[in-house]
């Protein structure tokens, strides 16, 4: 990395070394304990930068000793007369004598070294510890999702997130015998926040922790030591989300009681509108109803009438037809009698038309008489008709002893002025008998109609 890079992404984004070192103070409960067991002992600081713990070390009694591979970072360290080395801090750390050190630490070291190397650290350093003493390393929290997720890569220079649960299984794998998980930084303002955000959930879990491992010891050494261990430090994410959901819960219940008031006025409201809403509705309804009704009535009555009309035109209609039907049967039955009248007449028109021709032919003073009577009743056309087809027929019949006498025909003897038969209109007229039954049968319905 180029010189003088890494020193100024430290002041710009880890913050000044002020800021750092009273950060660090946090740790002061957990060392003070052994400057009393192990005075002006020695310690060393890997990777130490700035040198702001080998400061506050040297202020609280310990004789300290830092390395670093950044000569940039420790000419900070250097201007501060601080006891610091140019080398690689694992092979500083293995070049140490065992039971050298009553501290053994690295800041914001542990993920920029592969794990390999990490589980060395951790075993040189229980080697070169004195009873008691502390293995301190701090790094950043993946646990803080901000953390975890982007604020880790920023440093170009890291290797990977190392999760809490890991760094304290390591210690304990080695032997020491006690870890502490001690989280760091996180806002002042969580302890005592009535309200935490989901922005709180995200980046409010402490950013920063360490793992404090200490090396087994007499148990009245251990006891000096005990009480900084048995404090709990920083915020975790299972406890801040915890209290985010609990605060949630409890501002949505009071939301609903807050609700529920403001529901309850408001459906009383609502209820007391809808009841009067329903008995204008109910008023109105039965206004329309009763005028309803009356309509109804008028209408029903006005119906009952028009039916009444409507089956007295039906019962006329019917006795009209039922008088139409008798007078037809009437005539019907007038005309089966006039026809069997008829029919009978048919049969002795020939017969009685003979009979009146000889009487006539024996009777002439009646014949003048009978042709006057005829002529009157318009019958003489007809008769004559008759009787001319009377004689016709009665010459032509079988075994007659008389000739045929064309020269008499029509009526007995008649008169100069009398039409013959042989005259062309009495011969277009000389009609046989079923003509002239006809011809009646016509004449009589003639007379019916009128």
């Amino acid at each position: 990395m180029i010189e003088g890079f890494y020193r100024a992404f430290e002041d710009k984004h880890r913050g000044s070394r002020e800021t750092i070192k009273d950060r660090q103070r946090i740790y002061l409960p957990l060392i003070s304990p052994l400057v009393s067991i192990y005075p002006k002992a020695s310690a060393i600081d890997l990777g130490c930068g700035r040198g702001e713990w080998l400061e506050l070390l040297k202020e609280t009694g310990f004789d300290p000793y830092g390395v670093d591979l950044d000569d940039g970072m420790l000419q900070e360290c250097r201007a501060r007369s601080l006891n610091v080395a140019t080398m690689d801090s694992v092979a500083a750390l293995e070049a140490l004598p065992d039971e050298s050190q009553a501290i053994v630490s690295g800041f914001q070291f542990a993920e920029h070294i592969p794990f390999e190397l990490l589980q060395v650290v951790v075993q040189e350093a229980l080697r070169v510890l004195k009873p008691a003493g502390l293995l301190i390393l701090e790094t950043p929290n993946p646990e803080n999702i901000a953390v975890g997720t982007n604020n880790f890569y920023l440093d170009p220079t890291h290797s990977k997130p190392l999760p809490p649960l890991l760094m304290e299984f390591l210690p304990e794998y080695y032997g020491f015998h006690r870890v502490k998980v001690v989280r760091l930084q996180e806002p002042v303002s969580l302890s005592d926040s009535p309200r935490i955000g989901i922005h709180d959930v995200l980046g409010g879990v402490s950013p920063d922790y360490a793992i404090v491992a200490q090396k087994e010891a007499t148990v009245e050494i251990l006891e000096q030591t005990s009480q900084a261990f048995d404090v709990n430090y920083g915020v975790t994410l299972d406890a801040l989300a915890n209290l985010y959901e609990q605060q949630k819960k409890a501002a949505l219940l009071a939301l609903d009681k807050n609700l529920d008031k403001s529901i309850r006025h408001e459906i009383d409201s609502l209820d007391l509108k809808l009841n009067k809403q329903i008995a204008h509705l109910d008023e109105s309804f039965d206004r329309n109803l009763q005028q309803t009704n009356i309509e109804l009535h008028h209408h029903l009555h006005e119906l009952d009438y028009k039916l009444n009309v409507l089956v007295q035109q039906v019962d006329r209609n019917q006795d009209r037809r039922l008088l139409i039907l008798e007078n037809q049967l009437r005539l019907m039955e007038s005309r089966r009698l006039v026809f069997r009248i008829k029919k009978l007449g048919k049969g002795l028109a020939k017969p009685l038309a003979g009979k009146v021709k000889v009487f006539l032919r024996e009777n002439p003073a009646l014949h003048d008489r009978f042709v006057q009577i005829a002529r009157k009743l318009g019958l003489y056309p007809l008769l004559n008709k008759l009787l001319n087809k009377a004689v016709v027929s009665d010459s032509n019949k079988p075994g007659s002893g008389h000739e045929p006498k064309v020269s008499s025909p029509g009526l007995a003897y008649p008169s100069p002025n009398e039409p013959s038969m042989h005259d062309p209109v009495v011969a277009e007229q000389n009609l046989d008998t079923e003509e002239v039954y006809h011809a009646l049968e016509d004449a009589i319905t003639k007379a019916e109609r009128h």
